[in-house]
């Protein structure tokens, strides 16, 4: 792990612990190793010292001049400050964001107070390029003590949003008053969000170091690949430093209020060194990423194994979906199987319904997972090719996985559709021909090897005739027409034709729909054979008519043996004429929705009007009569 070109700052312990989480353990998960991903990236600032102005910018350091400063032509000592300018044309001293990546002693300046208050809020943002885990980040300070108020943020969104990763104040007060008292709770969650105090002393003046950790303390940090939560909260495309306000020493409080130059142009934000430990995305596949995306020579892609592909080994190989992607995690591996094509196909895909059901037959000989095979080779076919295509067949003793598992049909397609059986390649016939061996004419049909269409219908046809020269077939009993291809008169449903069986006396006629077999019925008749009363009469064999009211009654007008009324609900009577108990308004009988509190029962009048309690008053029963108060209590008043 390097932490920049020419760096030598020491990696702090704490982030060896941090580094080593999720590294995976006896090679079931792979993870590639932490490095700097800070180093060459994009950096930009929302402001830097120097630019956006006509001529070099004045800035002081907080560090007084002292002898050897004072002799030395390189330092220029104002009232006894050791001041220099800013100039972006003048590369000793141009402080461009750049500065803060490239491991050198360079680095980046924010303006100085000198030119306004506003420039309390800086942002430098580093733009990744692409998702990354990251274990911590480290920062080193410039001419400038580290900053009093700010927040290190982060995007996994490439910059469209963020959000906070810690907040950093002088004081729990001024955490409190930044960030709300969220932010002084201790480290609860893998996701919380805390404020830190320790690194936003003023000492030392220069040089400070700031080292977060975003692994360290949380409760998962020993099961990182466990937690999908850690794991999210790791994730980033973007990080953020945005600087509220500068560390300020106690003196100069009110001259900076004051907006006194003398002071002002000593406050801004400095930044050496900025290392970030972290890693490529490869979801327990890759052990490095050091391949380059040929698009992008910025984006470092995963050098993917277990026949996974994709930047983060996000998905299987193409020919290696039999099962469905997953990450891989410590004691639960994942290794990407590819499709049982027997050797007809390398493509496939992965179906939830295929593995739902169980019907793809893996490398292991177990149905389980859901590969299909695309484009079967070798006039195979099916989910595993597996099948042999229409007019070829697999013989006996041929292996699956036989270049020539399925040899053509052998068959005439004068009496064959060309299909035969597997094993043996017995023709399939054509319906007119007589299986197996398709010599002689199918049942309905007569004059081999032509085999036409009988002219009689071998359902309704006495004997084993067939051809009668256009003339009258010999019809069965119950079966009619010149073909006997339908139900005589008297019967139904062909090629059954049953008897109808109308009931004499209740019906209009002997015969019935020869499709359905439903009788014609006398009015007060129904069902197929009329041997029951029709809707609205009752008493079979009389039928007697119900005398309901319609607008009270169910469908069925009556019961059919009793002619008791069949009332909907809301209705009542012998004819279902009026309304029940508890509903009122007929025709239209509506619930009475009596108060429970004030009403004596369920029961209104016919205007809807509820019987209440003493003390109770309204339609409903729903509010206090004259003289009380409080509802639903409804008190008297003394």
């Amino acid at each position: 792990m390097s932490w920049g070109r020419g760096s030598g700052y020491a990696l702090p312990l704490a982030f060896l612990v941090a580094v080593a989480l999720g590294t995976g353990v006896g090679g079931t998960v792979l993870n590639p190793p932490y490095f700097n991903i800070a180093e060459n990236r994009k950096i930009t600032s929302t402001a830097t010292c120097g630019e956006g102005v006509t001529e070099p910018e004045l800035y002081c350091k907080l560090v007084g001049a002292n002898t050897d400063r004072q002799d030395n032509p390189n330092v220029n000592v104002i009232f006894g400050q050791v001041c220099d300018f800013c100039d972006p044309n003048d590369p000793k001293r141009a402080h461009p964001p750049q500065n803060a990546i490239d491991g050198t002693e360079n680095w980046w300046q924010s303006p100085p107070l000198s030119r306004g208050n506003k420039y309390n809020s800086v942002n430098l943002t580093i733009h990744l390029g692409q998702e990354f885990h990251v274990a911590y980040v480290f920062i080193k300070m410039g001419n400038s003590p580290r900053p009093g108020v700010w927040i290190l943020e982060r995007s996994t969104d490439y910059g469209e949003t963020y959000q906070p990763w810690q907040y950093f104040a002088d004081t729990k007060a001024d955490c409190l008053i930044n960030f709300g008292q969220e932010s002084l709770t201790p480290l609860v969650a893998d996701d919380s969000v805390v404020c830190e105090t320790k690194f936003s002393k003023v000492v030392p003046l220069e040089g400070g170091e700031i080292v977060v950790s975003l692994l360290n303390d949380r409760p998962n940090a020993d099961n990182f690949s466990y937690s999908p939560i850690l794991q999210e909260w790791t994730k980033a495309t973007n990080i953020r430093l945005r600087f509220l306000r500068t560390k300020t020493l106690l003196g100069h409080l009110m001259s900076v209020a004051r907006q006194d130059p003398t002071v002002t142009r000593r406050y801004f934000y400095s930044i050496k060194d900025i290392n970030i430990g972290g890693r490529c995305v490869c979801n327990g596949f890759a052990e490095s990423c050091d391949l380059t995306d040929p698009q992008d020579p910025y984006k470092l892609l995963c050098r993917c194994q277990h026949n996974t592909c994709g930047p983060q080994c996000e998905q299987c190989c193409p020919g290696f979906q039999q099962k469905k992607w997953r990450r891989a995690i410590i004691d639960s591996p994942f290794v990407c199987e590819p499709c049982n094509c027997f050797g007809h196909s390398d493509e496939c895909e992965y179906s939830e319904e295929i593995d739902r059901e169980r019907r793809s037959l893996d490398i292991h000989g177990h149905y389980e997972g859901g590969g299909v095979c695309q484009n079967c080779r070798h006039n195979t076919m099916g989910i595993n090719c597996n099948q042999c295509k229409p007019t070829f067949f697999r013989p006996y003793g041929k292996l699956l996985n036989a270049t020539d598992v399925c040899q053509p049909c052998n068959c005439d397609p004068s009496f064959s559709t060309g299909n035969c059986a597997d094993g043996n390649g017995l023709c399939e016939c054509r319906p007119e021909f007589l299986p197996p061996r398709c010599d002689q004419c199918n049942v309905g049909y007569y004059g081999y090897p032509y085999c036409k269409p009988c002219d009689c219908n071998s359902n309704g046809t006495l004997g084993n005739v067939c051809e009668v020269g256009g003339g009258q077939c010999p019809c069965r009993p119950n079966y009619g027409g010149l073909n006997c291809d339908r139900c005589q008169e008297g019967f139904y449903g062909f090629p059954n034709c049953l008897p109808c069986n109308c009931n004499p006396s209740t019906s209009v006629k002997s015969t019935c729909e020869s499709g359905s077999g439903q009788c014609h019925c006398l009015a007060n008749y129904g069902g197929r054979q009329c041997d029951m009363c029709h809707a609205g009469y009752y008493n079979y064999p009389r039928c007697d008519f119900c005398s309901c009211d319609p607008t009270g009654c169910v469908e069925e007008i009556c019961d059919s043996v009793s002619g008791k009324c069949l009332c909907k609900p809301g209705y009542a009577g012998p004819s279902c004429d009026r309304c029940a108990p508890g509903y009122s308004g007929y025709p239209v009988c509506e619930e009475c929705n009596c108060n429970e509190f004030g009403s004596a029962n369920d029961f209104c009048d016919v205007n809807g009007r509820c019987q209440c309690l003493p003390n109770y008053a309204g339609l409903k029963c729903d509010q206090c009569s004259p003289g009380s108060y409080n509802f639903p209590e409804c008190n008297c008043k003394l």
